[in-house]
């Protein structure tokens, strides 16, 4: 479900607005293309229980739309093609897929963008839809590399002390 819902996402808001980058938790330490709409399933609320023994939820989806404020006219612009953003996530109300339809929670200046959107004109346009998930089993687990975990206990840390640090492996189930 929360795969289907990205890709659907991001595949409406690509389709409706071509002059945007359109992706999903884009690295900015790479090079984007500008303008660039950058989104984020950003948390999970509870939702209203629908009595079947399914999990309900609150998804909140951010898209974090950044221009190039030397542009002509970007001011305006921005503002334009934010509420552009918001009217195509209106009407699309839920991307084809099995939850509520979108509720617009605001459309404005973002400001709490990542350090690496300083200097940009950032629009947040933010909206919820409520779904219910149902048997685990059909939530794909992400390809996770088991790492060590190394922890150590006052006075023994810090640099000289590594060697008393105990480790373990967190095995995936």
């Amino acid at each position: 479900m929360i795969d289907v819902l990205h890709d659907a996402i991001e595949q409406r808001l690509a389709t409706a607005m071509p002059p945007l980058d359109v992706r999903f938790y884009p690295e900015l330490t790479e090079r984007v293309t500008l303008p660039l709409l950058a989104l984020e399933l950003s948390e999970f609320e509870p939702g209203t229980d629908p009595g079947t023994g399914e999990l309900a939820l609150i998804a909140t989806v951010q898209a974090r739309l950044v221009m190039d404020p030397t542009q002509p006219d970007a001011e305006r612009a921005v503002r334009q093609l934010a509420v552009r953003v918001g009217a195509v996530v209106h009407r699309s109300t839920n991307f084809g897929v099995p939850v509520t339809p979108a509720r617009i929670r605001q459309i404005g200046p973002d400001g709490f963008h990542r350090a690496e959107l300083d200097g940009y004109l950032v629009w947040l346009i933010e909206w919820t839809h409520e779904l219910d998930v149902g048997d685990p089993e059909d939530i794909t687990l992400p390809a996770i590399v088991p790492r060590e975990v190394a922890w150590g206990f006052e006075p023994d840390t810090g640099a000289g002390s590594e060697g008393t640090y105990e480790t373990t492996t967190v095995p995936l189930p």
